[in-house]
């Protein structure tokens, strides 16, 4: 693409530029990270009770949380289980 007539920029000003806007951006990116951090931890130590209570209304509906899963069904291709079976028999893998 050609120039339209006109003063350019220099490149190392435009070098320049980018370095120091970088150069910005990385310092401003480490210094919100402390405070991302411990805002994070707040909101975990907040969810604590939310969970609490979600766990025990579950269990005053009925619903049992800790219960193991209902006729589990194995959808692994067929290719796949034969492949499992021939390594298994083979004692390539447990």
């Amino acid at each position: 693409m050609k120039q339209l007539s006109g003063k350019s920029k220099p490149k190392w000003l435009v070098l320049a530029s980018q370095m120091l806007a970088g150069t910005v951006f990385v310092a401003m990116t480490i210094s919100v990270l402390p405070a991302l951090l411990l805002m994070s931890l707040v909101m975990a130590l907040l969810l604590i009770p939310v969970l609490r209570q979600v766990r025990k209304e579950a269990e005053q509906s009925g619903i049992e949380l800790n219960s193991p899963p209902k006729n589990m069904v194995n959808v692994t291709p067929l290719h796949r289980r034969l492949q499992q079976d021939l390594l298994k028999y083979l004692g390539l893998i447990r």
